[in-house]
């Protein structure tokens, strides 16, 4: 442990991080998270899939501390990827190496890919409550458990920040090596690079050209990591082949709704055995689920659910013949983050954004909007007596009011450029 403590920490020996590590773009969020972590006393646990830049984030926040004058020796990194081992035997570690008394002296604790660690939050918890010299900073990137962990055993000690993927402002800044911050100004250009972003929006690939190096990267350091290294370590007793299987079905059939009898049936597997590995991809971000929606909880449960890919990204590697359709559904549902979607008696809604109020979000593979393209959304928001609705699409902004009811128009450059509507 002693030799990856010095390794991992170069600025006991050099005063500084390297950019290799501290690169100098900044993500959009890390400004939150900065001050997040600075002001608070409270945990920071940061979540997100694989690959997404949750480790720049964490070098970044340790290079503000230095630029600060915090002692290099009183801020501490560990990556429970290359090593497991239990929070106190790191921190005595670690004194002996810094001679930094820990248990008395303001630390900065930096514990990357914790979900590795078995009972992480409870651990975790000791030390925060016993000591309040300790500011620490956690990662994970199997984000649903390191959510419920903490919700579990740190209520009231934590803050919790997802990192997404790039968003479309973030990926031509880095491309083009410019603040882009006016989409109007630079809504030509994004067009340009739109079909590159949609099939690698992640900071490190971002000016890859060759496709085969880009689907390898994709493959086997964010999906066969997560498939075959991430899960089953920290759940044991997982069917490896089945997770790819379900990962290579889903790629392919984006939006998929989910027949569990039938897909059981099928993959010759229990159908509990099914709902678990399926669990578990949701637990390492690969796919998310969406639920039709119904006012009661039982109902909607009740109700056959879709699966789409974390991020359409993914199913790229495996099946670059995707359809718009697939494509911008898909595109909507990451960027917006949404869980819902209404059908019911033949007429269907795409997504719903709940928050203190539903919004209908239908997505359209067109320039143009005609009436019939309204016909279901204006329906929905009368019988729920919603006033606002939103059709994403490849057209120009503009909105429509029919029938009392006004319906957004926004172009699907604009829902990617910021991730918000």
């Amino acid at each position: 442990m002693r030799e990856i403590l010095t390794i991992s920490n170069e600025w006991w020996e050099t005063d500084t991080i390297s950019k290799e590590k501290a690169k100098d773009y900044k993500r959009k969020i890390f400004t939150k998270i900065k001050e997040t972590f600075l002001n608070y006393r409270q945990i920071l646990v940061l979540t997100g899939l694989r690959r997404v830049g949750k480790t720049t984030v964490i070098y970044q926040l340790i290079e503000e501390l230095l630029n600060r004058g915090i002692d290099p020796k009183n801020i501490l990194y560990f990556s429970f990827d290359e090593l497991v081992e239990d929070p106190l035997k790191i921190l005595e570690e670690y004194s002996k190496i810094t001679k930094v008394d820990w248990r008395k002296e303001k630390v900065f604790a930096f514990f990357d890919e914790i979900h590795k660690l078995k009972d992480w939050s409870s651990k975790i918890k000791i030390l925060y409550d016993t000591l309040s010299n300790l500011k620490i900073c956690v990662s994970g990137s199997a984000s649903v458990m390191i959510e419920s962990e903490a919700i579990k055993n740190l209520a009231g000690r934590f803050f919790s920040s997802e990192i997404q993927i790039l968003t479309l402002q973030e990926f031509a800044e880095l491309y083009f090596e410019r603040k882009i911050d006016n989409f109007e100004l630079y809504e030509q250009k994004l067009k340009m690079i739109f079909d590159d972003y949609i099939k690698k929006p992640f900071p490190e690939i971002v000016k890859w050209e060759d496709r085969s190096k880009i689907n390898e990267y994709i493959k086997e350091l964010v999906i066969e990591k997560i498939e075959k290294s991430d899960i089953p370590k920290i759940f044991g007793n997982v069917n490896i082949s089945l997770l790819s299987t379900l990962t290579e079905i889903f790629m392919k059939d984006v939006g998929m709704t989910l027949n569990i009898t039938s897909l059981a049936k099928d993959l010759g597997v229990h159908k509990l055995t099914l709902l678990k590995h399926i669990r578990f991809l949701e637990f390492g971000k690969l796919i998310r689920t969406v639920k039709n929606f119904r006012p009661s909880i039982r109902a909607e449960s009740r109700k056959l659910k879709k699966i789409y890919p974390s991020n359409i990204s993914l199913s790229y590697c495996f099946y670059p013949e995707l359809s718009k359709r697939q494509i911008l559904e898909n595109l909507v549902i990451s960027a917006l983050n949404l869980d819902k979607y209404w059908k019911k008696n033949g007429r269907e809604i795409d997504f719903l954004k709940i928050d203190k109020k539903i919004i209908p979000i239908e997505v359209k593979e067109k320039e143009r909007i005609d009436r019939g393209d309204l016909k279901n959304l204006v329906w929905f928001m009368k019988k729920y007596g919603v006033e606002d609705g939103i059709i994403v699409y490849d057209g120009r902004e503009d909105v429509i009011t029919i029938k009392g009811k006004t319906i957004i128009l926004r172009p699907i450059l604009r829902v990617l450029f910021d991730f918000s509507i």
